[in-house]
């Protein structure tokens, strides 16, 4: 194809400078939109840059989602923050649901019912969670190619599309196990003290929460390891430490959907692998059958010879449109999210009376204040010289106290005021106030403003 370009006339060298500053701005803009939102090969067609905006856009509208939930718990804005909807929370609570019917710390039903659902989806999709949904997943990807725009520049178009350097070898597979053993670590330090232990260390967590509770000073410096560690080796830490991408790696390997490579019309240019952010080596093998596809289809779009690469069952091949992939990941989102009610398992519950109430009544209060177990104990613990109470169960992942009480021995308002009164705080010997706030509160009414 010959491109004939016609030459501009300046008026003057004033103005033909002025064209060149705004022809190389323009230039820049181009670049800085092609890092994020399209594939590098000009040879890709309509449909194939369609399929990346639609990933892209995907990305960006969950972690958009995921910063305004963030930074509205920490304004006080929201009741709920991030961690209310992290799948790996289901990991760290899940053997105190198994043994003990009660979640941790500050995990609720939607950590275990996101996960289950997460889990399911992979035996299917693979790890297209990793790179649709994930926020550290899109943050890092981004830094990736910055990273491959920067290799790029010296290396030409034999350059991987993310990070300086493309790890391979021996040793890459040898640290992809640091994964299980940071999960090892985690789900140890959890079930021992029934803490969220990894939150200071969680670049979920630590990113998106905006100095949430636990978070220290040294946290930031260990985000900005991973951040900036993501420009030099592309996704290195969902690679070698995230142990979410450990709990999903052995159902990943048996999903049913796979990129499948068309030997016949293969031209084994290496675009796929290139473009590969897990440095797949999809041009030298029939099926991708590796526990680290996440279906991101980078490789499809890469590839500049239509029907080499396509999305295909496993067992039965067949094959699916890519589009399947988002499907099944809102199928799932909206499973996990609707499963939650369905789970009434409690955070915490304590009997102050033996017996039933001569006229029993229940109360659920959502309190300010009650974000973990530990502060729903303070919460019910606010009720012990309160005569008529019976049993106090918690959800503290909801901020949620349900009371059963006597209502011929007390009532809503006696019980709302006890609990927002002074709180004493045995380290420092010293009340506190304003500690707990009843937001609202359903079964009873409360008297006055």
């Amino acid at each position: 194809m010959i491109v004939v370009l016609r030459q501009k006339r300046w008026n003057s060298p004033r103005q033909g400078l002025l064209g060149l500053r705004v022809f190389g701005k323009l230039k820049k803009s181009r670049e800085l939109f092609a890092l994020f939102f399209r594939n590098r090969h000009d040879e890709v067609d309509k449909e194939k840059m369609t399929f990346s905006w639609l990933r892209r856009s995907t990305q960006l509208i969950v972690l958009a989602l995921a910063v305004q939930a963030g930074l509205s718990a920490a304004m006080g804005w929201s009741r709920y923050g991030v961690e209310r909807f992290c799948p790996f929370g289901g990991v760290e609570t899940l053997w105190s649901v198994i043994t003990n019917q009660r979640f941790i710390c500050a995990t609720g039903p939607y950590n275990l019912t996101l996960f289950v659902a997460l889990l399911g989806l992979t035996f299917v999709a693979r790890r297209s969670f990793c790179s649709w949904v994930c926020p550290v997943g899109t943050v890092l990807e981004w830094l990736g190619r910055l990273g491959g725009r920067l290799r790029k520049d010296k290396g030409g178009d034999e350059a991987p599309s993310l990070g300086l350097v493309r790890p391979r070898g021996p040793w890459d597979r040898i640290l992809r196990f640091g994964r299980i053993a940071v999960l090892a670590l985690v789900v140890f330090a959890t079930v021992g003290t029934r803490e969220l232990e990894f939150r200071p260390y969680d670049p979920y967590y630590v990113l998106l929460s905006f100095f949430g509770h636990d978070v220290q000073w040294w946290s930031y410096a260990l985000l900005l390891g991973v951040l900036a560690s993501a420009v030099v080796i592309p996704m290195a830490w969902c690679r070698y430490l995230c142990p979410l991408g450990g709990v999903l790696w052995p159902a990943s390997r048996v999903g049913l959907l796979r990129i499948s490579r068309a030997r016949e019309a293969c031209t084994s240019c290496g675009r796929c692998e290139r473009a590969c952010p897990q440095a797949i080596s999809v041009s030298r093998t029939r099926h991708v059958a590796s526990g680290e596809c996440t279906l991101c289809m980078e490789c499809t779009s890469a590839c500049g010879t239509s029907g080499a690469l396509r999305v295909e069952t496993g067992h039965a091949p067949r094959r699916v449109p890519r589009w399947s992939v988002l499907l099944l990941l809102g199928v799932a989102t909206a499973a996990g999210l609707a499963g939650a009610g369905a789970v009434t398992l409690p955070s915490y519950e304590r009997v102050f009376r033996e017996g039933a109430p001569s006229s029993p009544r229940a109360l659920a209060m959502t309190i300010d204040g009650v974000r973990c177990v530990d502060t729903a104990k303070k919460a019910a613990a606010q009720l012990e010289g309160l005569q008529g109470v019976f049993f106090v169960r918690a959800r503290a992942a909801d901020r949620l106290l349900e009371v059963t009480y006597d209502s011929a021995m007390t009532s809503p308002q006696a019980i709302s005021e006890a609990i927002e009164g002074p709180v004493f705080e045995e380290a420092t010997g010293a009340f506190l106030f304003g500690v707990f706030r009843v937001l609202d509160a359903v079964g009873g009414p409360l008297e006055g403003p």
